[in-house]
């Protein structure tokens, strides 16, 4: 069943209950209300006819009176003091009665004090109201019969008016209780409606609520999650494909070398060469044995270092840093003709000392690689920054985006005759991670490039210098 009629069918009923006894309350006081007040306006004409009847005819009646007489007396004057509706017994004899009841049958009146009946007689309801009064000793039994049928005939018509008018009422609220519910919850189907396309996969819907109530409150919190679904989803998406075109790389970049040392292999085995021809081959499978090697420590490393989610980190200041950094590529530089350049003025950096100084000594030989003989290479550290500097032959701006990507080359050919295999910026890009930095890379074409670890100052990776 439908939610908004389970809502419409609980309020009709909740409404059908309160009208229907609101409607019996307002019937059963206005029946008793009717029915007291027929009671008590034959109770007093009851107790007004029976005292004038008495005095009537102890006024009239003397001790010369015999019983015939006294009977005769007593129903003249009931005559002429009663009505159609009233009966005057003495004994068990009727000296009066112009009713077609008789009263005795129902009301036997055992006390001076009234007392009345009501009585289901034929198709009508009947009040019967007695009272006893004595004359010179003789007691007699004046009751008052009225007819009362026309109460309980009011209070039935009352009812099936109530019944009509509870009728519409019902029948009204429940299709204002429909419009309404059917109303109020129509952002709920619209919410399940996109539910059901996140379901089915579409993830870019959002839901407009205008409310500002609890189910506008439901509508911002769908958006959140749609929104984190589809991030998410997209992640996943990203990391997917990443991870194929990791494989992709990683199958070609393996495939190169192994197929030199298989060819040359083939060539020692099949040929007879001169020693100069075979040392030449050796030379070649272990130039491709080598490449496999540093590939395979390189993945290694990448691997470990995205497994390992995050690692303890230490303040060292970051002149040791450079300075370590200065070392290790001192002699490569050298051979290169490449000079170095420093410069600092920041204090502590949260680091891990080694990792950190493999990340720049990556970034020293990428810039060796890309500048010529008697360039400068600077390595300045600066406001939260430290950065590599060259002015070499630069990388288009269109490539930039895709240079931490594993296996990604600018120049191949270049690349792998330094004896590279795309994996040096993915490392970086790791590492920078790990400390809470980012890598960002500012390169022109024929000008240079300037590759930035970016330290988050609100973390405190870094302090100045001077604090």
């Amino acid at each position: 069943m439908k939610l908004w009629l389970k809502v419409s069918l609980c309020a009709v009923v909740m409404v059908t209950l309160s009208t229907t006894a609101c409607s019996l309350l307002l019937l059963l006081r206005s029946g008793q209300r009717n029915l007291n007040l027929a009671i008590d306006n034959a109770l007093a004409n009851q107790q007004i006819r029976a005292a004038s009847w008495q005095s009537a005819m102890q006024t009239r009646i003397d001790e010369s009176y015999g019983e015939t007489a006294a009977r005769s007396l007593a129903k003249y004057l009931m005559g002429q003091l009663g009505d159609s509706s009233t009966a005057l017994l003495c004994g068990t004899d009727v000296i009066y009665n112009t009713t077609t009841v008789s009263p005795e049958e129902y009301l036997p009146v055992t006390a001076e004090a009234q007392q009345y009946i009501i009585e289901d007689i034929g198709d009508k309801t009947m009040l019967i109201v007695g009272s006893a009064a004595t004359v010179n000793e003789t007691r007699y039994r004046i009751y008052t019969i009225k007819d009362i049928t026309h109460v309980f005939t009011g209070i039935r018509e009352l009812a099936y008016s109530f019944a009509a008018i509870s009728l519409c009422v019902i029948l009204a609220a429940g299709a204002v209780t429909v419009f309404i519910t059917r109303a109020l919850l129509k952002p709920i189907a619209t919410l399940k409606e996109n539910t059901a396309l996140i379901a089915n996969g579409v993830y870019g819907n959002r839901v407009t609520i205008a409310e500002r109530d609890e189910i506008g409150e439901l509508g911002e919190d769908f958006n959140r999650m749609a929104e984190a679904v589809e991030t998410h989803i997209q992640e996943l998406r990203d990391e997917a494909e990443r991870r194929t075109m990791f494989m992709s790389a990683l199958t070609h970049e393996l495939k190169t070398p192994m197929t030199g040392i298989k060819g040359n292999a083939q060539t020692l085995l099949a040929t007879k060469l001169t020693e100069e021809e075979r040392e030449n081959a050796l030379y070649a499978i272990d130039a491709a044995c080598t490449r496999v090697e540093r590939l395979s420590q390189k993945l290694m490393q990448l691997i470990m270092l995205r497994q390992s989610g995050n690692m303890p980190l230490s303040p060292v200041p970051a002149a040791m840093l450079i300075a370590d950094v200065k070392a290790a590529c001192a002699e490569q530089l050298r051979i290169r003709g490449l000079t170095l350049k420093t410069a600092n003025d920041m204090g502590l950096v949260m680091m891990e000392r080694d990792l950190l100084a493999d990340l720049f000594i990556n970034l020293i030989d990428n810039a060796g690689k890309a500048s010529r003989r008697g360039d400068i290479i600077e390595l300045n550290a600066h406001g939260g920054i430290i950065s590599v500097t060259d002015h070499g032959i630069g990388i288009a701006e269109s490539e930039l985006d895709k240079l931490t990507q594993p296996f990604y080359m600018v120049d191949k050919s270049r690349t792998r005759k330094a004896g590279g295999a795309g994996l040096g910026l993915a490392l970086c890009d790791e590492i920078a991670h790990l400390h809470g930095a980012r890598l960002i890379i500012n390169s022109t074409p024929g000008i240079g490039t300037t590759v930035s670890v970016v330290f988050d100052a609100e973390g405190a990776q870094y302090e100045k210098a001077n604090q």
